[in-house]
This record gives C-alpha cells, structure tokens and sequence, in this order.
C-alpha cells in the first residue's frame, strides 16, 4: 500500500531523545559515550528498558518499544546500534502511535526490518545513521554532524558527498527520482515474502552489507533481480560493502554488483558511503531523492 510522505517533526535543542537497542544489547559503555554524544548536541537523553534479543518474549520485548513509541515526550527515538533481532517485532509495533507522534527514527544493519516495516505500514520518513557508538568502527565528527544536521532539518534539500572525499561512481549514467528505500541486503533477503516485503516501485534502491563474500552479495542480489525489484524500481544507490571483498580470492564486492546490475535499465550508482563505516552518510528512508549522474540529491520540500 502506497502511504504518503509523513515527515518526522525536527529534532530541536533541549528535546527529549529516547535510545533503544531492539537488536543488541546496551552495555555500560555504549550507554555512556551515546549519551555524551547526545548531550553535547543539546538534547535531554533517557534510555529505554532493555528490549535487546533474549531479552524477554517478543511480545515483552514489543511491549517495551511501544511504549517507548506512545510516549509523545520522546521527540526521537535512536537506535544503539544493530546485531540481531528485530523481526520479531515487526508484527507488534504499534505503527499508529508512530505515525500520530511522528518521532525521528534511526538506525542501521539489522535496524533495516524496522524502516521496512515503517515504510509499509506508515510513510513515515526513517533514517539510516550511524551508530550511537561503536568501539569497532568509531563514527567520525563529520559523520555525526552530518547525522545531527539531517534530523534537525529533515526536509531540507541536500546533496550527498561523501564525508572522506571519495567520488561516486556509476555503473549505469542516467536520471531517475523515486523516494528511498533499503537498507541492509541480508535483512532485505530475509523479509523477502513477507507483509515487510522491501516496495521497490518507482523508488531509489538503496542497499548495504557488511561482512558477505563477493558470492553471498551475488546471489542476494539475484534474488531481488528475479523478484522484479530492479524492473519496477527507479535506481539503486550501492552504499557501503565492508569487508565484503574476498581477500587472495578474485573478485570483490562492487564486482558482484556490476555484475548483476550491469544490464539493468535504471541508474546505479556504487561507493555511496552510508553503512558499516566510521564514516557513514545519513539517508532519510521514505524521503523524495534524485539521481543526476554521480549525483545525489535529497529533494526535500
């Protein structure tokens, strides 16, 4: 079902922000250094019960982010960081009191079923950010800022470039609009048949991965070729493929995307630096986006 775009309400110094771990658990710290990450940024930051996997039942676990999402005092609600766990949720959350609260709404890797799930069931526009914090992949000043400046100005136009100075680069030229979706492409796969289903029509596919030989990506991406992902879609944005290239083996990771994408007819653009990096771009899910050649832009209102 086709849900208009729902815009969260900006993020504003002195707001309540709520950090919740639906996937991993929170340790000490991680609690501690997202909390001075958010602090410093002006905001009043409260850290929700536990709903990490093992953590109760589903239905304990789901219990606790609704009423995390009820809450209309949380202005945003921030995910940790990812792991494993989210999709037994997916059937539980209370997805009205999302879109009547219109919080912002982050987070990345196994995150990706809840924003599927919010674009589905909402048109609530999410957003793929960093982690909160991370000791094995540090998120840079610039990254953050960036993060910071994306849910303070949700529906500002912005054109992307990667925080270290790398370009973009094509695979296949051309223009194309669409709102975005995606996320992680092993979490993709996995709702694959689902009410949770990634919707590709006329939309910018966006797709990471971390930690999958060049083959796994292969066969993920075959996958959702076959399914008349790409026929019906807009373009594809490639983000980042993390330790995704078969080190003393041939091939990599963007080898397996050109290889499966180069005969599609949209645009694909690779080395998109949003995913399992220090250095991660922010993307509003659900929000209006263009591609122009290496470009892209975040149309905004």
């Amino acid at each position: 079902m086709e849900h208009s775009v729902i815009y969260p309400r900006p993020l504003r110094k002195g707001d309540q922000v709520c950090v919740i771990d639906p996937a991993n658990a929170f340790t000490e710290e991680g609690i501690r250094n997202a909390r001075a990450f958010l602090e410093g940024n002006g905001f009043q930051v409260v850290i929700s019960e536990d709903m990490a996997f093992k953590r109760g039942t589903p239905e304990e676990r789901a219990k606790r982010l609704n009423d995390v999402l009820r809450n209309r005092d949380n202005k945003a609600v921030l995910c940790m960081w990812g792991g494993y766990g989210t999709i037994p949720l997916l059937d539980k959350i209370d997805y009205e009191a999302l879109k009547a609260n219109r919080p912002v709404f982050s987070g990345f890797s196994d995150i990706t079923a809840i924003h599927m799930a919010i674009q589905n069931k909402t048109g609530l526009v999410s957003f793929h950010g960093p982690a909160l914090y991370s000791p094995k992949r540090p998120v840079t000043p610039d990254a953050k800022r960036q993060f910071i400046d994306m849910v303070t100005e949700p529906q500002k136009r912005k054109e992307l470039s990667n925080l270290n100075g790398e370009p973009f680069r094509s695979v296949r030229r051309g223009t194309a609009r669409g709102r975005l979706t995606g996320g992680n492409m092993t979490i993709i796969s996995r709702l694959m048949g689902t009410p949770y289903e990634i919707d590709t029509k006329d939309r910018i596919i966006f797709l990471e991965e971390v930690g999958e030989k060049p083959y796994r990506l292969h066969g993920m991406l075959y996958q959702l070729k076959l399914a008349g992902k790409f026929s019906d879609a807009a373009g594809v944005i490639i983000g980042g493929l993390t330790g995704c290239d078969d080190e003393g083996r041939p091939g990599s990771g963007e080898e397996a995307v050109r290889t499966v994408l180069e005969d599609v007819d949209i645009p694909v653009i690779c080395n998109v630096r949003s995913g399992h990096l220090c250095d991660p771009l922010t993307l509003p899910l659900g929000a209006e986006a263009k591609l122009e050649g290496d470009r892209v832009i975040i149309i905004g209102t």
